[in-house]
């Protein structure tokens, strides 16, 4: 489906005059064109569901990320330090190589936290995290944050 956007894309640029404008304007008709189509059941919705999924991903990274980085410069300025850094046990739902490497790839590059060692198993991973109030809610958060929109993206 991702190629039936591009091309659509492609052809609107054409019948349009080409920019870079039109292009995107041409991939988001594109994209209206499938999610019409796969709405009446004439393509498979499955395009239109990871797209959501990665958009939801990368707007929560992008978040994610800001925070992180905001609470990590505090930090820093703060002249007296209120870490409590903690190495946490993350039990995985994930299970593939590749969902678990974009899952500890994703930790680690979130300021705060590092993905440290998988199990032997491959069913934990140990994530230091540098202010842990509680392991549960550390754990919490990882699994419904990062590792259900992993899940969601990959599956």
């Amino acid at each position: 489906m991702l190629l039936g956007n591009v091309m659509l894309a492609i052809i609107w640029t054409a019948l349009s005059g080409f920019s870079f404008g039109n292009l995107a304007l041409g991939f988001v008709v594109g994209y209206v064109i499938l999610a019409v189509l796969a709405f009446g059941g004439v393509v498979p919705r499955t395009y239109h569901d990871k797209t959501a999924a990665v958009l939801s991903l990368v707007l929560f990274l992008i978040r994610e990320f800001l925070m992180a980085n905001v609470r990590m410069a505090a930090d820093v300025v703060r002249p007296v330090r209120d870490l409590r850094p903690g190495i946490v046990a993350v039990p995985l739902d994930v299970e593939t190589d590749l969902e678990i490497l974009v899952l500890t790839t994703l930790i680690s590059l979130t300021p705060g936290t590092l993905a440290v060692d998988l199990s032997d198993a491959r069913d934990v991973l140990y994530v230091h995290v540098m202010h842990v109030t509680s392991a549960d809610e550390a754990r919490a958060s990882i699994k419904e944050e990062f590792e259900r929109r992993v899940i969601r993206v990959l599956a």
